[in-house]
This record gives structure tokens, C-alpha cells and sequence, in this order.
């Protein structure tokens, strides 16, 4: 369950015994049962049991994989995927290219196979700012709100020569100063431009000792 994606038809039958065994008391009882299963299953705050969907159980089991894969030590398993499939990061989430083992297909297939549960992860995980070292500037959610400069400030992002740099090494945090390189130099607008995003920055930026950390 924390390393397959489940078949539909395995978590149907395990769905049906628990509700045999929760209504009758055995998982071989059959009958009309007293309330519906999908409300059954709802948080204890929704007026439900707190079972859970085993199908998003799998799927949170699944995802720590992903969400652990930027985690790991020198030498552990998560060097050893990094090194031989070569993600690319988006906002803390790995996107894959190319073939994968059939393990490491199953994960990423059940995680992003449906676009909306891939919008709700990017647009929900976030950044404390430790050192800087792990964020990138452009593409990551850091400011204490769910966008990214990238998307506050398309233009300048176009323009820069630092679209895959990290927020240390465009910004001393020590002192809050930039170091921020262009395709060219910028005009008039493009530098109220660049103004904005420099407070914005300023403004939003709260950083901690330590290492960043994915929220």
C-alpha cells in the first residue's frame, strides 16, 4: 500500500469487508447497511467515523516518496533516484522525464495521472526560508502565500539570467541585499518593475535558522 498503487478492484472488495465487519460484525455478512460508506468514511469533524478513503490513504502513502525525495542524506536512497532520473523541482514537487522503473512509474503515475490532484499540490506546498539554499527564487512559493514570483512578475522572469538560481544566491539574507542579472538592461517600466519586486521580497520575507523546509 506505501509502495503500489492499488487496483480499483482490490480496494473495492477491503471497502466491503470493512463494511461487513463495522454493520454486521463479521466480514461475510451481507444486507442493506445503515448509512452510506462515503459518509462513513468522512473525518470525525464531518460528522463521519474518521475510517478514511483507502484510496487516499495510498495516495498519502504514495506521496511521501515524492515529498521526501529533497530530504534525504549523502549516500541514502533519495541521492540514488536524483542521480539516475534527474527531476526537475517545481515548488518542492519532482517532475520525472523519461522512462522509470516500474516501481517509481506506479508513484508518479498515481500521483499526477489526475491533473487536479497535481494543481493541489503545487499550489498548496510552501517554503520556511532557512538558508536560502534549497528555494528557488523564481519558482517557489516562499513568501508566505500560495503564488511565486514567477507568476507575480512574468516579465522579469523572462529577462532574467537566474531563472533556475536560489533564493541564496540572488539574496544575502544577512542584510536583505540582491544580486539580480538581465538579458539586457531593463527599461523604465521593468525597473518600477523591479522595484516592486524588491519590496514585495522585503516585505514578505521571514527566514529562520537552519536548513529551509517544505510546508
Amino acid at each position: 500500500m506505501s509502495v503500489f498503487a492499488m487496483p480499483k478492484g482490490i480496494i473495492k472488495v477491503i471497502s466491503s469487508l470493512t463494511r461487513s465487519f463495522l454493520w454486521k460484525g463479521t466480514s461475510t455478512s451481507h444486507g442493506i447497511f445503515k448509512v452510506a460508506w462515503h459518509k462513513v468514511i468522512k473525518s470525525k469533524s464531518s460528522s463521519g467515523l474518521g475510517l478514511g478513503s483507502i484510496h487516499n490513504k495510498n495516495l498519502a502513502l504514495l506521496f511521501k516518496w515524492l515529498w521526501n525525495l529533497d530530504n534525504g542524506v549523502v549516500g541514502g536512497w533519495q541521492e540514488h533516484i536524483l542521480l539516475k532520473y534527474r527531476p526537475r523541482f517545481i515548488n518542492g514537487i519532482p517532475e520525472f522525464t523519461g522512462s522509470l522503473s516500474p516501481t517509481w512509474h506506479s508513484i508518479v503515475s498515481a500521483i499526477f495521472s489526475t491533473q487536479n490532484i497535481s494543481n493541489l499540490l503545487h499550489a498548496n506546498v510552501g517554503f520556511k526560508v532557512g538558508d536560502g539554499r534549497n528555494i528557488q527564487f523564481w519558482t517557489d512559493s516562499w513568501l508566505g502565500s500560495i503564488t511565486t514570483l514567477q507568476l507575480l512578475f512574468p516579465r522579469l522572469y523572462n529577462l532574467s539570467l537566474q531563472q533556475k538560481s536560489s533564493l541564496a544566491d540572488i539574496c544575502d539574507l544577512t542584510d536583505t541585499s540582491f544580486n539580480l542579472s538581465w538579458r539586457r538592461p531593463l527599461q523604465p517600466r521593468e525597473n518600477c518593475m523591479r522595484e516592486s519586486l524588491i519590496a514585495e521580497v522585503q516585505r514578505g520575507l521571514i527566514f529562520s535558522d537552519g536548513a529551509d523546509r517544505k510546508l
